[in-house]
């Protein structure tokens, strides 16, 4: 057997995964060692006084060395029992030898050299004393006692200090395991990043979470008429977004879990819950059926109609599609989530390697064009001028890209949502810009998915980005309204208005690849009198009636009004 099979048999379970295979066999030792004893005491049972009775009991020293041989290719626990057997059934040829210098009594060393060769310090000390505790029992039984409790220590003492000699042989052979502290879930986290592309280009409706909820509902009205429907799923903050909606561009549902209400009882219960009324309170019929991954819930779908009634069959029909769909929506959602987590660590280390790239050579720079400005007044000569405009320049090139860093830095929180983030960003813009920044915000009490706001944000900021950088204007209109699914972001200047674009200009590129993941379009016209107005719309319409805050401010104080 090899030996790093024999180690898992022998060495406990932790011990025979971490260990390091070596290129001596302790168990090969073992043996020679058993057959180097049963070849002394056959030598000395030949040549000593009661050679008839040692040799006559020699072969059950044989047994003991076959036993304990056997023994060591179990487990330890087995392992270490059957070398008691041995050293208690040698104990027993020893005292049928009435001999006080039995010559049996070298075997003793034999199991327990192996139990510390193989086991350790207890191997080497388990083993002789049940071994004396068979010898000294035998005490009454014996004609002849005289040096015969002399005998037994000086044996057991020489068979001790053979295991411990093995156990001291057994620390020193074996390599030295270098505990090194590893975090599993990073080896947990490559296996799965490993293994993503591959998995990916496979899947057959890709990774969208949007997607698959769409074709979620598609699937179920194909098996169970329905007039709307709606896919919902649990963000970071504790709240359902509505992920995809069906013959309805807003769904008006009372979706809060913690009251109860259908969705509530659905999430709790993990069951289809059919009810005899529209969850938007009219006659009909609904469905609510939960996803669930396991034994956790992360999304519930909402199905109502208006003419006919949901039975036992459409609920049934519509848990099992739900459940075929759920793990490729959860998964979908997790890689969004990755997504995120990545793309928001790649544009903090961006904003670090300016921050103390560039924008410090820069800073540097203009210090250096201070003196040289300083100097040459000094000189009064005519470069001053030339001097003062390049450090104004360097000052503005800093300025960009401190702004640049800022913009990179900013996210949305889980907690605070889109408008507390926008909010955040144009304060510091009319802070740092000089433009009088007019900000309106509308939002409901739901929130729209993660990703949406986000990309929301990053077109916000390259609209502002823009009107600050090239507009020429001199105030700026920041307009948010959002009642999920619906959502309307307008930001307008009253700069110069649209004129030629540049060959170097990639901004309403880059609004318009973002906006194309939000499976709409940003719209870029005049504003009357004078300006630019970019709109990217998400529904059909967005309500007025939601509360409204407007704020202004130009980087002073904050006026609300």
């Amino acid at each position: 057997m090899p030996f790093r099979a024999l180690r898992g048999l022998v060495l406990p379970d932790d011990e025979a995964e971490t260990a390091t295979p070596e290129r001596w066999e302790p168990e090969s030792v073992a043996l020679v060692v058993r057959l180097l004893v049963l070849l002394m005491c056959l030598v000395l049972s030949a040549v000593s006084q009661v050679s008839g009775e040692a040799l006559l009991w020699f072969p059950l020293l044989i047994l003991a060395a076959v036993i304990g041989t056997v023994g060591q290719r179990f487990r330890p626990l087995v392992g270490r029992l059957l070398r008691i057997v041995e050293a208690m059934i040698a104990a027993v040829a020893i005292v049928a030898t009435f001999e006080p210098t039995s010559p049996l009594f070298p075997y003793l060393i034999a199991p327990t050299f192996a139990g510390g060769l193989l086991v350790g310090v207890t191997g080497a000390i388990v083993s002789p004393g049940f071994a004396a505790l068979v010898l000294v029992s035998a005490f009454p039984f014996l004609h002849n006692t005289q040096n015969y409790g002399a005998a037994i220590g000086e044996w057991i003492v020489l068979a001790v200090a053979a295991g411990l000699l093995a156990a001291w042989v057994r620390r020193l052979l074996r390599p030295v395991d270098r505990v090194v502290p590893v975090d599993t879930s990073y080896a947990a986290a490559y296996r799965l990043l490993a293994q993503l592309r591959p998995v990916a280009r496979q899947l057959s409706v890709g990774l969208d979470p949007g997607t698959i909820a769409s074709g979620l509902l598609e699937e179920l009205r194909a098996v169970s008429e329905f007039d709307r429907g709606g896919v919902f799923v649990r963000t970071g903050a504790g709240r359902l977004i509505p992920l995809a909606a069906l013959g309805a561009a807003r769904i008006d549902w009372d979706v809060d879990i913690a009251d109860d209400g259908p969705f509530a009882e659905a999430w709790l219960s993990q069951r289809v819950q059919r009810l005899s009324r529209q969850l938007s309170g009219p006659p009909g019929s609904a469905l609510v059926v939960p996803l669930v991954i396991g034994l956790r819930t992360f999304g519930l779908v909402g199905l109502e109609a208006e003419n006919r009634r949901f039975g036992p069959a459409d609920a049934e029909r519509a848990t099992t599609i739900a459940a075929e769909t759920a793990l490729r929506l959860e998964t979908a959602l997790l890689f969004d989530e990755v997504r995120g987590m990545a793309t928001a660590e790649e544009r903090r280390r961006v904003a670090r390697e300016i921050h103390d790239g560039i924008a410090q050579e820069l800073s540097y720079l203009g210090y250096f064009v201070d003196g040289l400005a300083a100097e040459a007044k000094s000189r009064s000569e005519p470069s001053e001028a030339q001097l003062l405009q390049l450090r104004s320049e360097i000052t503005r090139i800093v300025s960009e890209l401190r702004m640049s860093i800022f913009d990179l830095r900013s996210e949305v929180d889980v907690h605070g949502g889109l408008g507390a983030a926008l909010s955040e960003y144009v304060r510091t813009v009319g802070r740092q810009s000089g433009l009088t920044v007019h900000l309106s915000l509308a939002e409901s009490a739901n929130r729209l998915p993660s990703e949406t706001e986000a990309e929301l944000l990053r077109i916000a900021q390259e609209a502002v980005t823009n009107a600050r950088k090239h507009a020429e204007a001199e105030n700026l209109w920041v307009t948010l309204s959002i009642d999920p699914p619906d959502a309307l972001l307008r930001v307008e200047d009253d700069g110069r208005g649209l004129g030629r674009a540049r060959i170097d200009s990639y901004g309403l590129q880059i609004m318009r690849e973002r906006a194309a993941r939000l499976r709409t379009e940003v719209r870029v016209e005049n504003r009357e009198p004078k300006g630019t107005a970019v709109e990217v719309r998400l529904g059909e319409g967005v309500p007025a009636t939601l509360p409204e805050t407007t704020e202004a401010f130009d980087g002073g104080e904050v006026p609300t009004r």
